[in-house]
């Protein structure tokens, strides 16, 4: 059987107006096209062997002339959710699942694996990514990750933010705001992060040459990287940095994690109470990940003590064979006002086999003596640096009415429920008219015994696995310690 001759309508005229540059997709069809026509041209008159080995390389072309069009169609076109959608179906096939098995593997719902098995319903990075991450569909993303449906959902800009029902980040600058038109007291630590100019200039302090050598170039990254491997395997990770700041170290962590083995997925939920300091922490993270279609980023404003609330993080679907890893950096542990009350109730979602590391200032002595503190601690023996007194000054001038001057001191706070810990208090003494003065403890920063925290936790059912001590100052010791939820104790 001859093949059949092709006409001029199968083919879009493209390159009629040689002063139009064409588009690949334009291009990659005018070029098939002077390849098939000279196919036909050569077909009459072959022998019986020519024209068969004709036919399959033009059924080949007609295979790569339908990919192209997949990979580059026009904008408006719905192609790639159909594409998608069959290249879903045929992978369940493969693997014996049914929509309902693959829906409930994914964590996805079941009428939307139906769309996009029809093509009705254009495919989210996110649930690609949840699709992925299901071993025996042994679906890989490269295979679908060009599709135009998902390089315009996984586009930079893409929404991907939360917030919880009940933040309320207006109510709290009110109360804040009363608070420190009050007599005086200690103020919650995650109001001076709060605003924008609070926030602003607490990304000021952070990229000071001193802070940077101090906290982010000594932190062991690499190192804690390879241990998370050890202990997770190469499973799909769910990082969860809570309270990351502008988030510089914690996607440096991730960059190394990646480094790491060969990973499904990396789903990387950054969350803090700041709104301007989550924004700077996403779009540094969606920028620096946006050529990886492995990782899906993902922001919540929100309040991490309430951490079980969010259905978005704990919700991990059956045999899903994945890990959530909390990231819990830059001292932010010191700013706890209760420790182990904050890791029952934060970490209350927590499954066995999930990962928490955080790092921790070390005490210079455990005696929980005053006067010892005060003699051994490197912070007490100069003033509070004028940075952190800018920082802290200015919630007190833009919410306290009438305040004149505030001035800093150290306080020490041995009254701490974790054994061998202390506690340093920046106490601000504010000025207001008619001699009135009030005080408040602005802010305050921990240092702990490690045994002090590792029974804390192992009371909890977490298991220590790692120390890796790090500092790039003799004044400023701290470790980064790893934990791992134990399996429940059996009941004889």
């Amino acid at each position: 059987m001859q093949a059949p001759a092709a006409t001029s309508s199968e083919f879009p005229s493209v390159l009629a107006d040689d002063t139009i540059e064409p588009s690949p997709y334009h291009a990659a069809l005018y070029h098939l096209r002077q390849g098939l026509q000279a196919l036909f041209a050569l077909s009459p008159g072959a022998d019986a062997g020519k024209r068969e080995e004709h036919e399959q390389i033009v059924s080949l072309l007609k295979q790569v002339l339908q990919l192209l069009h997949v990979h580059f169609a026009p904008e408006g076109d719905d192609s790639g959710f159909r594409s998608f959608g069959e290249v879903l179906r045929q992978h369940r096939d493969e693997a014996g699942m049914t929509q309902e098995q693959l829906a409930d593997y994914a964590g996805l719902s079941l009428s939307y694996i139906r769309k996009l098995e029809q093509g009705t319903k254009p495919p989210a990075r996110n649930a690609v990514l949840a699709l992925c991450s299901v071993a025996d569909l042994k679906l890989v993303p490269s295979e679908v990750t060009m599709l135009p449906a998902i390089r315009e959902s996984s586009h930079k800009h893409a929404p991907n933010w939360y917030v919880s029902p009940g933040f309320d980040s207006v109510q709290m600058m009110a109360d804040l705001a009363q608070q420190l038109n009050g007599g005086g007291g200690s103020i919650e630590q995650t109001y001076v992060y709060l605003d924008h100019k609070s926030a602003s200039d607490w990304i000021q302090l952070c990229n000071m040459p001193s802070y940077v050598s101090m906290f982010r170039e000594s932190f062991p990254h690499s190192q804690a990287a390879e241990l998370l491997r050890e202990l997770t395997g190469n499973v799909g990770l769910d990082v969860i940095a809570l309270g990351p700041g502008d988030g510089k170290t914690e996607v440096r962590l991730v960059e190394h994690i990646l480094e790491e083995g060969e990973r499904p997925s990396v789903r990387f939920y950054l969350f803090d109470v700041s709104q301007p300091l989550l924004s700077r922490a996403f779009k540094h993270a969606v920028d620096t990940f946006s050529d990886q279609p492995k990782i899906f980023v993902c922001g919540i404003q929100g309040n991490f003590h309430h951490l079980p609330r969010y259905m978005q993080l704990h919700y991990t679907p059956a045999r899903s064979h994945r890990r959530r890893v909390y990231v819990l950096v830059g001292n932010t542990i010191g700013n706890i006002d209760h420790e182990p009350q904050f890791f029952h109730s934060a970490f209350a979602g927590a499954v066995p086999g999930d990962v928490l590391l955080f790092d921790a200032d070390y005490a210079f002595t455990t005696s929980g003596n005053t006067a010892d503190i005060e003699r051994q601690d490197p912070a007490l023996q100069k003033p509070i640096p004028e940075t952190h007194q800018r920082w802290l000054t200015g919630p007190i001038e833009r919410y306290c009415r009438d305040a004149q001057n505030v001035a800093f001191s150290w306080r020490v706070d041995t009254d701490r429920p974790l054994p061998g810990s202390y506690g340093l208090q920046f106490m601000a003494k504010v000025s207001l008219p008619g001699m009135v003065q009030k005080t408040f403890c602005m802010w305050q920063v921990r240092r702990y015994a490690v045994e002090g925290l590792v029974r804390c936790l192992q009371r909890l059912d977490w298991e220590h696995v790692g120390l890796l001590p790090f500092s790039s100052s003799k004044a400023r010791p701290r470790g980064l310690l790893m934990f791992r939820k134990k399996l429940p104790a059996r009941k004889h």
